[in-house]
């Protein structure tokens, strides 16, 4: 499986490569700090998974997520953010979005929504 993890904090980057290696060790994740980054990397490799963050500075995680969308209308797509606000969830979820995850976020809740995405293979 091949990850791309797209977050402007180097620590949620790295806590969440560690994590997916230690439940889904074949896994090979790519990281990037902006949606910039992220978006070339998305254009350069094939993901199954990319897990971002929504405020980022630059092109933030909405404008990723509907850049990535032009191009791949299946991908899995996971939201991980500390942004709430209902509005902006109901914004994200019309992207057609696999998890809404808020920051922070619970080992629990992370592992179930990873089982479930393995499972589906």
């Amino acid at each position: 499986m091949n990850i791309l993890v797209v977050d402007d904090s180097i620590f949620v980057r790295r806590f969440l490569k560690k994590y997916i290696l230690t439940h889904i060790p074949q896994a090979e994740i790519e990281l990037a700090a902006s949606g910039e980054e992220g978006f070339q990397l998305f254009k350069e490799k094939q993901f199954d998974l990319i897990i971002t963050d929504l405020l980022m500075p630059g092109i933030n995680g909405e404008e990723l997520i509907k850049m990535i969308r032009k191009e791949n209308s299946s991908i899995k797509i996971i939201v991980l953010t500390a942004d709430v606000q209902k509005a902006v969830r109901d914004e994200i979820e019309s992207l057609n979005i696999t998890a809404f995850l808020n920051k922070p976020v619970t080992n629990e809740e992370l592992y179930i929504t990873l089982s479930d995405l393995t499972r589906e293979g």
